[in-house]
């Protein structure tokens, strides 16, 4: 271990998503990270998201803030997204618009015991060529599926640790493709995860 991911190549899952538009990996990050990582993010500005959005009526019942590049006031999680950058641009270099990709954005969501979590739904369009969601703590069921009423393609359960590769418009040369995902809250407990994401139009940092 070198920094806060384990030495394993991400290139297999990078195609994978490029290919099937998910892929999950499982033990990427250090545990004693993961634990300076959760108690900085946990202590930000976390609001209640709860409710039915939009005109699909996807349903939502977390806790979350966004923070934008350069992620001020968050060192940790700032480490985690230039060693993450750094080896997607590496590990991805052969898949078509990961040389480019440089998360701006990170999105954080504490899903309780017992609530609906985030039912099936698309990440934002305005998110470009990969979405990566880690989980800091706890562990929940994460489905895809081909459409928002479909059968589920793939369900695993998202664990402390791993993160959770998800295609966005423009990667592989694709101009869409996104997957289809729902993230349950956890069986007992919290489940903490963080997005890591790269958007285009301009940010204000969030504190």
């Amino acid at each position: 271990m070198s920094g806060p991911l384990a030495r394993r190549p991400l290139s297999q899952a990078l195609a994978r998503t490029a290919s099937r538009g998910f892929a999950h990996v499982d033990g990427l990050v250090d545990p004693a990270f993961l634990r300076e990582l959760r108690r900085e993010v946990e202590a930000g500005p976390l609001r209640r998201m709860a409710g039915t959005f939009g005109k699909a009526g996807v349903r939502m019942e977390i806790d979350g803030y966004d923070v934008g590049a350069p992620f001020e006031g968050f060192p940790v999680l700032s480490e985690l997204a230039t060693s993450f950058a750094e080896r997607i641009r590496r590990d991805g270099a052969a898949v078509r618009g990961l040389r480019t990709w440089r998360p701006n954005e990170a999105g954080v969501a504490v899903y309780r015991s017992g609530s609906v979590g985030v039912t099936s739904h698309l990440d934002g369009r305005w998110y470009r060529r990969l979405v990566a969601v880690f989980t800091v703590a706890g562990s929940a069921r994460f489905e895809v599926r081909p459409s928002r009423e479909g059968d589920v393609l793939e369900r695993w359960n998202a664990r402390a640790g791993s993160v959770a590769l998800m295609r966005a418009p423009g990667l592989a040369g694709v101009r869409d493709g996104r997957p289809y995902h729902a993230v349950h809250g956890p069986p007992r407990g919290t489940r903490c995860s963080l997005a890591l994401r790269m958007r285009v139009d301009p940010l204000t940092p969030t504190r």
